[in-house]
Order: structure tokens, then C-alpha cells, then sequence
């Protein structure tokens, strides 16, 4: 029990304790409760960008996230952070299952409480209103990762504060749905519009965005279980990121790389993101560290801790060269600074996701582990995958809109750098010199994909192409029951170009299990409170 004290404790102190320095100037942290920290607008302010800063933590979009194993990324072999890499993982891991866990809910109640005393405070009800559906986007995002983690999780309406009743059970999954759902609705009420927000905050757009996600997530479980056909909660989806396309307040990079790298940082692509800052400010990260282009880190390798499966860098189309090499390459930063880029396809060097990487260094004052890069939890160009996803459903087939969405991406992949060579392009050099070749990438059309199977097996290995190490492959392969399948399947599948399948892939393929579709709940929360149920098969 000393352990559950303890976190509740943490969970109620941190949102009164962790927002900007004026605002713990102004209320002594000897003193500070939620009776004398909540008194003016200023700390309203201050309570909202603080519970903003829940998103930073490793358990949520720091790097724990990263280390679920799929079809396209895995762990190292020499880390396998527990068993997650190679899915022998129990409710007693640690390293991932407990931090996903715990910070979560951490991040959970520093929301709660900006959405509980906000509203108390007097000041411009316009701005109360926006920055309580702020902090309501913000449940929503941290429930929405602990439904599809765990499936049945408690659900905390209102702040922790008191260490009495905390034997909990868990909520059901549709009832926690529908709370991420009635709070996206509030959010695309209230919130700020894409250009009257700062960096890193909530939008209309990000409101729309990730409620059209949560509708297809959960039309496509619907599907999977075989509890309904999921229809109106496609309808909404595709109805949702058509929204947000005929806004028209984003757009797509017009160089894939450049939706990520740190040069180009809050670009019209991104929906929402996760700000990270260097400069010693304990703000930045090590997104790069784990993944990114292996080397030492000084010169901008990485550990190499997570990496990219040799089947992802097959299933590109033979044109896709930008997104193929820019996210799954086989190339490494050497002792001199250099690339190697000459690997042979069978060569025991492993292969790269190289979507975050920290090579060229650019900037003198570099600290490998304070590293400035953002990151993505909606991109644009998903909201075209959703489009398109949603309305195959809804229609049974692609439509024209389906080919029209799809062919965005296709398009923005025709442009490359330079001489649009794999060397050039790993070099990564500014000021960028595109030219576009309409030999890559040519549109689809009925002709290519005439039937609903035929598109939905297109934009599963789509939504792998274009965001493939962006953390969202565990959940695509859940929501469509493909988990087991697709690990299973590559370790017997010979993919073209290679003489034999996935490299040390037995011992994966051979742990993974129907249970595995959710996480496990931590064995130190089942003892800590003994009104949680364990999920099946752990």
C-alpha cells in the first residue's frame, strides 16, 4: 500500500507543483492546494501548460511507447526491455508495462484538475472555456492510449487529491470511449483554431483529428469482434477528417523528410505534436537515441535500440525511394563522421529507422541527450489515411474521394532532393533542391485496386509506409486483428530481394498470442489495489 500512497500523493501535488515559474512564485510551494493555487487567470494558464508537460514523460510520448514490437519495428536483440521485444513479457514488467501505466494516470489527474477548478476561477469565460477543453483534449489523448493499451481502465472524472476510496475497478471500455468522445466535442467547441494557438496546443483541428480517429479505432474493434459491422462510427470518421481537409489549415510537406526534421519544427503538417526543447532545460529527449541512424552519438548516430524490421524495408513500391530510405535504411554513421550507405541487402548490419535521426549535426551546442526534435501524434497525412480507411468501409469499395486522398501521399512522394540518389538524400542537405519526377509513385485507381479487400490490404501496408516509426503500427494491428498474423507471418515469409526470412524472428513469432492485443495490467497496481481484474492470459 506504501506504493499507491506514494503515487497519489505524486498524482495530487504534481498538478499544483509542475507549471511555469511565475505562477510558483506567486503561491509559496509550502502552501500550494487547490484552495489557494487556483485563484486567477494566470494560473489557470499555468495549470493548463503543465498538465501539457504530462505528455513529455517517458511512459507516455518520451520512449516507452516505442519498444512494442510489430511487424515493421523491434526492439534490439540485445534489449528486449523486459520481454516486450520478443513477447514474453508478464504484468511484473517494469520497463515499459508500469510506466505506460502509471504516467498515464499521472498525466490523467494533472488534467483533472485544471478541468475541476478552472472553471471556478473568474476570469474571461472564453478563454476559462478554451483552456478547459485544453485540458479535456488532453484526457481524452491519455485515455485514448490506456483503452487501447489495457481495453476495461478505471475512469477518474475529477482530480485525486485524498488517499481515501482508492480501490477502483475498472471501467468499462465503451463507457471510456464515450467520455474521450464527449470530450473531443468539447473541444472542437471551444478550443483555438490553427493560427490563433501556440505551438504544441490543442486545436480544432487536433479535436477533429483525433476524435475521427477514436470513431475508426472503435468501428474497426466493433468489426473485429464481430459485435456490429462499425458503420456509423466509420461515417463519422471519414465525416470528421473530411473536415479537416476542406479547412484547409494544413498541408502537406512538399519533401516527406521535412516533416520531421528539427530545422523544420511546427510545420503546416502537424496536427499536434509533442514539444520537446534542448538547451538544458531537462525539456528535450531521446527519441533520436533509440531510433535513428546507428553510429556514435556525438557525430548523430544513435544506440540503436530500435529498429527497423528487414520486411518493412520490402514492402515499399520500387519508386518509394524518399519514404523508404528516409524511414527503414541500411546505412550507419562511422567513427569519421561518415555514412556507410553501401551495404548489401544480406549483410548482418541491421536495418535503421531513420525517421528521427540526429545525422547531419548541424548545431555546434548538440547534446545527443537533449535533443530539440518534436514529436508527431497527428500528422496530416493521416487524417487523408483516415479518409480513406473510413470511407472504404462505409462503401464497401473505394470511391473516386478514397483514390483522390490516397494519391496526396503519392504525390508528395515524387518530390526528392537533389539528385534524388539514396546518398544524397541520407546526407540530407539544406537548402533542399526538389525536383519532382512523376515516375514515382503514378496514381492508383480502380484499375490498381477495384474492390474493398483488395484497398484495405493497400492502406494497411500505406499507413506502414507513410508512418512507420511513428508509434501507431501496435495499434493499426490490434484494431484489425493482425497482431498475431503479421509476426507469424514473417517469420516463414522470404519477402523479394532476400534469400531468407526475418533474422533471430522464431522466438517472437512463436511467443506472440491473441492475449497480447492488450497490454497487461502492472502486477504493483493489481496489489496496490485489489478491485482491479487482470486481463486474459496473464
Amino acid at each position: 500500500m506504501q506504493n499507491i500512497k506514494y503515487f497519489f500523493i505524486l498524482l495530487a501535488l504534481t498538478a499544483m507543483l509542475s507549471s511555469c515559474q511565475d505562477f510558483l512564485d506567486e503561491v509559496p510551494k509550502t502552501e500550494a492546494s487547490p484552495e489557494n493555487f487556483y485563484k486567477t487567470a494566470e494560473h489557470a494558464e499555468a495549470a493548463v501548460v503543465g498538465a501539457y508537460n504530462a505528455l513529455q514523460r517517458n511512459g507516455v510520448y518520451g520512449q516507452n511507447q516505442q519498444y512494442l514490437t510489430t511487424d515493421i519495428i523491434r526492439c534490439a536483440n540485445w534489449n528486449t526491455q523486459g520481454g516486450i521485444g520478443t513477447y514474453s513479457f508478464t504484468s511484473e514488467n517494469t520497463q515499459v508495462v508500469a510506466v505506460i501505466w502509471r504516467e498515464h494516470f499521472k498525466g490523467i489527474n494533472e488534467a483533472n484538475s485544471a478541468i475541476t477548478h478552472i472553471p471556478n476561477i473568474d476570469m474571461d469565460v472564453d478563454r476559462r472555456n478554451t483552456l478547459v477543453a485544453e485540458a479535456r483534449f488532453l484526457r481524452a489523448l491519455l485515455y485514448f492510449n490506456l483503452v487501447r493499451y489495457y481495453g476495461d481502465v478505471p475512469y477518474m472524472e475529477s482530480e485525486v487529491n485524498s488517499l481515501d476510496n482508492l480501490e477502483v475497478p475498472r471501467d468499462p471500455a465503451e463507457l471510456v470511449y464515450n467520455k474521450i468522445i464527449a470530450d473531443l466535442e468539447f473541444g472542437i467547441e471551444h478550443l483555438d483554431v490553427k493560427g490563433e494557438a501556440a505551438a504544441g496546443r490543442a486545436t480544432v483541428g487536433s479535436a477533429k483529428t483525433l476524435l475521427a480517429k477514436v470513431y475508426l479505432t472503435r468501428g474497426s474493434m466493433t468489426k473485429r469482434d464481430g459485435k456490429g459491422d462499425g458503420l456509423s462510427d466509420f461515417q463519422a470518421a471519414a465525416t470528421l477528417a473530411g473536415e479537416v481537409i476542406t479547412d484547409g489549415g494544413y498541408q502537406l510537406c512538399e519533401y516527406f523528410p521535412d516533416a520531421f526534421i528539427v530545422e523544420n519544427k511546427n510545420n503546416d503538417e502537424i496536427i499536434f505534436d509533442v514539444q520537446f526543447k534542448s538547451g538544458g532545460l531537462n525539456e528535450g529527449n531521446y527519441i533520436g537515441m533509440h531510433m535513428g541512424l546507428q553510429g556514435p552519438p556525438a557525430l548523430g548516430g544513435s544506440w540503436g535500440n530500435i529498429i527497423s524490421t528487414q520486411y518493412f524495408h520490402t514492402i515499399y513500391e520500387p519508386t518509394d525511394l524518399v519514404r523508404q530510405e528516409w524511414t527503414s535504411c541500411h546505412v550507419r554513421v562511422q567513427g569519421n563522421g561518415t555514412l556507410r550507405t553501401d551495404y548489401a541487402e544480406m549483410f548482418w548490419e541491421s536495418w535503421k529507422i531513420g525517421k528521427f535521426r540526429r545525422y547531419p549535426v548541424r548545431n555546434p551546442d548538440f547534446v545527443f541527450s537533449d535533443h530539440d526534435i518534436h514529436w508527431p501524434v497527428l500528422r496530416y497525412s493521416e487524417v487523408f489515411l483516415i479518409y480513406a480507411e473510413a470511407l472504404n468501409e462505409v462503401n464497401n469499395g473505394p470511391t473516386d474521394e478514397v483514390f483522390a486522398a490516397l494519391n496526396e501521399l503519392r504525390k508528395r512522394a515524387r518530390n526528392v532532393n537533389g539528385d534524388g540518389t539514396r546518398e544524397y538524400l541520407h546526407e540530407d542537405y539544406l537548402p533542399r533542391d526538389l525536383t519532382y519526377d512523376a515516375n514515382i509513385l503514378p496514381d492508383i485507381s480502380s484499375l490498381d485496386f477495384p474492390d474493398y479487400e483488395s484497398m484495405k490490404e493497400y492502406i494497411m501496408l500505406e499507413r506502414a509506409r507513410e508512418l512507420g516509426g511513428e508509434c501507431k503500427r501496435w495499434f493499426d494491428l490490434v484494431r484489425w486483428g493482425k497482431l498475431v498474423e503479421n509476426i507469424k507471418f514473417i517469420a516463414t515469409y522470404t519477402p523479394p530481394g532476400r534469400t531468407r526470412p526475418e533474422d533471430q524472428w522464431a522466438t517472437t513469432a512463436n511467443n506472440v498470442s491473441d492475449h497480447h492485443m492488450l497490454l497487461p495490467i502492472p502486477i504493483s497496481e493489481m496489489n496496490a489495489n485489489p478491485a482491479l481484474e487482470q486481463n486474459p492470459g496473464y
